[in-house]
């Protein structure tokens, strides 16, 4: 976003930001390490997206499915 001179703002209307499983990074490695030291913590998942483009909770929904399908939790 910086290099293309948006804003955060900018940045969310344009659908930048996404949940786990709808974007491109790969969390097995982080959810493998958070298991390997044993974590039992909370996750929480934070959306910065316009609603008029996602569903707020239709997107919720994907991370969880996402999350407990990978993490195996």
């Amino acid at each position: 976003m910086r290099r293309d001179g948006l804003s955060f703002l900018d940045g969310v209307k344009k659908g930048t930001f996404t949940v786990p499983g709808d974007g491109v990074i790969d969390f097995r490695p982080v959810f493998k390490l958070l298991d390997d030291f044993g974590y039992k913590g909370w996750m929480v998942v934070e959306a910065e997206q316009d609603p008029a483009l996602a569903n707020p909770f239709e997107y919720a929904v994907k991370a969880r499915k996402y999350i407990r399908e990978t993490a195996g939790i």
